[in-house]
């Protein structure tokens, strides 16, 4: 009997001593995997037509601010798949209760951007609160916001986390890319984006993403993050 009872403690020890599921430690994509350069187009020049509406776009959003508005602008700052696809998955959606979604989807932004950074490099456009005196940008997101424009990171990593999450979630896709559209919307409402930057972010997404499926490691992680979202959120 004595014996019998030391079972359950030696499964809890057990259980404790196991360890949690981990991502590869590898890259999902590399800068040689995909021509970025080559297959994103080049952004409008300021003084070109589309480069005019770029700037008349902003200004029209930028009327329509309201303290309200200017919060969740303020709020979309953060990067995290937590605040881009909380909203639509709902309040239980946080890194306490999804860790692991919280690592993937911070590595497939960091690895994506070789995507991004070399393509910003290339171009090295203004901001739009750096070109036209009309757009106003607040003074706190002014100052991390000093790189050049093009792509937009914020747009790149809210396609990112609506075509990754919206796989992983089909039940909710409509949804997630609406909030992606919101997410990019705020960034370019603060003046520290062009809506040309947020269809460039689209595009490296949607190339970054597709080089990342073929990777079998990717797709591993892919799986584990998705048992773990469609558990959490009662959805097996």
């Amino acid at each position: 009997m004595r014996k019998l009872a030391l079972v359950p403690v030696f499964l809890l020890c057990l259980a404790a001593a196991t360890p949690a599921l981990a991502l590869s430690d590898k890259p999902y994509i590399t800068a040689t995997d995909v021509d970025f350069s080559a297959l994103l187009p080049p952004p409008p020049s300021e003084n070109s037509p589309a480069g005019q509406r770029d700037v008349q776009a902003i200004i029209n959003l930028q009327k329509n601010m309201t303290p309200q508005l200017d919060a969740a602008i303020h709020h979309d700052l953060d990067q995290s798949v937590y605040t881009v696809a909380g909203p639509v998955l709902g309040p239980k959606f946080t890194k306490e209760n999804f860790p692991l979604a919280g690592e993937f989807f911070a590595k497939v932004v960091k690895d994506a951007g070789v995507g991004v950074g070399p393509i910003k490099q290339k171009y090295k456009k203004q901001r739009p609160f750096q070109h036209s005196k009309d757009i106003h940008t607040p003074d706190d997101i002014a100052k991390i916001a000093g790189g050049p424009t093009y792509p937009s990171g914020h747009s790149t990593t809210a396609a990112e986390v609506a075509l990754l999450m919206g796989m992983m979630v089909p039940e909710k896709r409509e949804a997630l890319y609406e909030r992606s559209d919101e997410y990019a919307t705020h960034r370019i409402t603060s003046g520290a984006a062009y809506p040309s930057d947020r269809w460039g972010g689209y595009i490296t997404a949607s190339l970054a993403i597709n080089q990342m499926m073929k990777n079998p490691e990717f797709r591993a992680d892919f799986d584990a993050v998705k048992a773990e979202v469609r558990k959490g959120l009662g959805m097996n």
